[in-house]
């Protein structure tokens, strides 16, 4: 009988004090490692971004290294919520954000604003991003009025 008391105490705590992470924390953790992977992983972002600007906007890829700097300076982040996959992957969208003001042959000033989703596998198991890619078809560029 005691033995009984023992192990009914123990599944008591164990249900009271839960046993693994709840979905909730488990969606903050794929979040965190997203942002961490935005926060160290830009090089590849930055030339994907140079890339989609300078096939989109005439004259631009004579300006690579200028795009690349001003992007490196002027990277925003949107996050999507966590959507878990399986059960230790979570897929997140990190949309990077970023303007680049060029000085173009012909044209003149110009400023463009660029928007490129990043699709992220998130292994909340090891606080990770496991895979990445860009999402092209979604990615916009545009011209936009020149900052002040």
């Amino acid at each position: 009988m005691p033995r009984v008391l023992v192990l009914l105490a123990c599944f008591l705590l164990i249900g009271i004090l839960g046993c693994g992470d709840s979905e909730a924390e488990r969606k903050t953790q794929a979040l965190n490692a997203a942002q961490s992977w935005t926060e160290t992983t830009t090089a590849p972002v930055i030339a994907e971004i140079v890339t989609l600007v300078t096939s989109d906007v005439p004259g631009a890829s004579l300006f690579s290294d200028v795009i690349a700097s001003q992007i490196a300076e002027l990277l925003s982040w949107d996050y999507s919520e966590p959507v878990k996959t399986t059960e230790n992957i979570y897929e997140v969208t990190a949309t990077v954000s970023t303007r680049v003001s060029l000085d173009l042959p012909i044209l003149g000033s110009k400023a463009y604003e660029a928007r490129l989703p990043i699709d992220l596998k998130v292994d909340v198991s090891s606080g990770s991003v496991t895979r990445w890619s860009a999402d092209l078809p979604s990615a916009w560029v545009g011209e936009v009025e020149p900052a002040p």
